[in-house]
């Protein structure tokens, strides 16, 4: 989940003020759970600083401050792919004063992949507010001699075990991704995982790995001056940036619809009146036309989902990459 410093660049400036324009006076037309937040509020980010969570949990952090005119501030709790953050989070008191920032692996792909979670996904966390998705493509370097998927498989397949994808660590989408199209096609590469996805971008443009799956923000600027080449996209539709760039749908290869997404979950416990607060907090500052359009630089499909919602989709999104997980054969102890 980390992003490369020319994306925490990019990313920052897309969001740079972020919902910061929302007035006031629209942040209070929810009611108001009495005295609340009378403090600061912690936003726990599972994920080290620079990359997307880290990034959205200081937007939103900011964004927050400036609406209800108090402190919303991030401690940022990395390790074991999110779950070091969550576990924070789990046993926080359940008071509105703590937060987190989470995404796909964390709630969804985590609970197929380690062996055991000191925390349940499903019943340990109350859902705050959605966020967003942000699709993948598939780009691999000029030196790999295919410039469709097709021409990749083959290529693939024509030399087994010669060509290398990277991610951003064990479990992550990137790598799940990878793993499942070795899967649906019948191919053979090699695993590089990596910190961050900075390190791994950057053996990707020097030619010493010669694959990933990658969030549009990260690719464009390499993509336009030609030092990487797109082949698909993981996603449900296509990209109005890469309009020409069919998904793998598309080409007949199915489950790379979900991308990943990013939302604000609380302590279970947490009050009723606190969580729908908070909620509708969040959904006006996203409504705003300038939010909007930010986000959308910055390469999140903004949705809006109710609490509830976003508890249903959670279960969905566990029972999906279940089955992505057992296809693969990934597991990590």
């Amino acid at each position: 989940m980390h992003l490369p410093r020319v994306f925490t660049r990019t990313l920052g400036a897309a969001l740079g003020g972020l919902m910061l324009s929302v007035p006031l006076q629209a942040a209070h037309a929810q009611s108001k759970p009495e005295d609340y937040p009378s403090r600061p509020v912690r936003i726990i980010a599972p994920y080290a600083p620079g990359g997307t969570v880290d990034s959205l949990a200081r937007a939103m952090g900011a964004a927050l401050s400036s609406m209800l005119d108090k402190t919303f501030f991030v401690e940022n709790r990395p390790g074991a792919g999110g779950n070091v953050g969550l576990t924070a989070l789990a046993k926080a008191a359940p008071d509105g004063y703590t937060l987190g920032l989470a995404a796909a692996n964390m709630l969804a792909t985590n609970r197929a992949l380690y062996r055991s979670l000191p925390f349940d996904t499903i019943k340990d966390f109350a859902p705050v507010g959605f966020i967003g998705k942000v699709p993948y493509v598939l780009v691999v370097h000029p030196s790999v001699p295919a410039k469709t998927l097709a021409e990749l498989i083959a290529e693939l397949k024509a030399h087994p075990d010669k060509y290398s994808y990277g991610s951003s660590g064990q479990g992550n989408t990137a790598h799940l991704f990878g793993e499942l199209f070795k899967v649906r096609t019948g191919t053979k590469m090699v695993h590089v995982p990596y910190k961050s996805s900075g390190e791994s971008l950057q053996d990707l443009l020097a030619g010493r790995i010669q694959l990933q799956f990658f969030t549009p923000v990260d690719l464009m600027p390499h993509i336009e001056r030609g030092a990487l080449r797109p082949i698909a996209v993981a996603s449900g539709k296509r990209l109005a940036s890469l309009p020409a760039v069919p998904t793998l749908a598309e080409l007949n290869i199915e489950g790379f619809e979900s991308p990943t997404w990013f939302g604000l979950v609380a302590p279970a416990g947490t009050p009723p009146a606190i969580i729908n607060y908070l909620h509708a907090q969040i959904e006006r500052a996203k409504a705003d036309p300038e939010v909007a359009q930010r986000l959308a630089r910055a390469g999140v499909e903004s949705e809006s989902l109710t609490p509830e919602q976003f508890a249903a989709f959670i279960r969905k999104e566990v029972d999906h990459w279940a089955a992505v997980v057992k296809e693969s054969g990934t597991a990590i102890e």
